[in-house]
């Protein structure tokens, strides 16, 4: 890795010898991993068991519930920026379908991209034929939007798992109507946790997650793109007890403390505990942009 994609400036990197394929930007804070893993190494990943976590105590309604109280949240601010809260919305990394779901109870046309066979499934049980596509964003096509614009795209959890950032930003602004939004949210580098944590933050455990961006890189990556009106916030999620301690409880590269701790207080907790909802900050941002 040379040059940091957002600001151009030298790559270095993060943590040396303990983690050589770690890199990071000193300029504006942007983090990636190179090389990547392959395609085989990645498809492997997103498979069913990817969103085992989601059967948290057994009661997938409990997660979903959870979920939809972070989209609800975002979604109106979405509402907000486009007037009426209507038009076509574009999920991009739909899981298995719960901010598609909402969006259409609040009114949205709403589609679905999902790269997982389970996910993509699941999402068309919900959305109906010619409105989800199963594979990269940038090849996505949709029988019920020929034309293939939207009002609205939104990226939760989604712009850290994608090979290049860059592109994939300048094909949602293309897709947007003039004035359309984009709504992200991603792992925020230079936030408490990061600074607290170092090699052991939550965030850096999924071996999918290609990239970490500090809110001056996203700034400045959307401005490449194209984007006006970028506004970043620190993003709460509604989380169950239950929830956290199964995702955190997953073994991982870099979980050598957060996996055994979450195995154990997930023995040592009773179901009424792992019903919780917390809203915490997890070190992560929520981004709006005008297309």
């Amino acid at each position: 890795m040379t040059k940091c994609i957002a600001c151009s400036a030298p790559m270095v990197l993060r943590f040396d010898e303990r983690a050589p394929s770690h890199w990071t930007c000193k300029h504006c804070g942007l983090e990636c991993i190179a090389p990547q893993p392959d395609d085989p190494t990645l498809a492997a990943i997103y498979n069913a068991s990817y969103f085992a976590h989601y059967d948290n105590a057994s009661d997938p309604q409990v997660v979903r519930a959870m979920k939809r109280a972070t989209y609800r949240r975002q979604l109106e601010r979405l509402g907000k920026q486009s007037g009426n809260g209507r038009g076509r919305l574009l999920d991009c990394g739909a899981a298995t379908g719960f901010l598609c779901e909402l969006a259409k109870e609040l009114g949205w046309d709403a589609f679905a991209i999902e790269i997982s066979e389970f996910g993509s499934d699941s999402c068309a049980k919900q959305l109906g034929p010619g409105r989800v596509y199963r594979g990269e964003a940038q090849q996505a096509t949709f029988a019920a939007n020929t034309e293939g614009r939207f009002e609205a795209i939104t990226m939760f959890d989604f712009i850290e798992h994608v090979r290049d950032p860059l592109a994939v930003l300048e094909w949602a602004k293309q897709k947007l109507v003039p004035g359309g939004t984009l709504l992200l949210t991603t792992p925020r580098t230079n936030s408490l946790s990061w600074r607290l944590m170092g090699p052991q933050w939550f965030h850096y455990t999924s071996r999918e997650h290609l990239w970490f961006f500090s809110p001056n890189s996203m700034e400045q990556l959307l401005k490449r793109s194209g984007f006006t009106s970028v506004q970043i916030r620190a993003l709460p999620k509604a989380i169950t007890v239950g929830y956290a301690l199964a995702h955190y409880g997953r073994e991982t590269s870099y979980s050598t403390v957060f996996s055994p701790v979450s195995r154990f207080l997930d023995s040592l907790f009773t179901m009424a505990v792992k019903r919780q909802r917390l809203w915490l900050y997890l070190g992560e941002m929520v981004v709006l942009a005008r297309a």
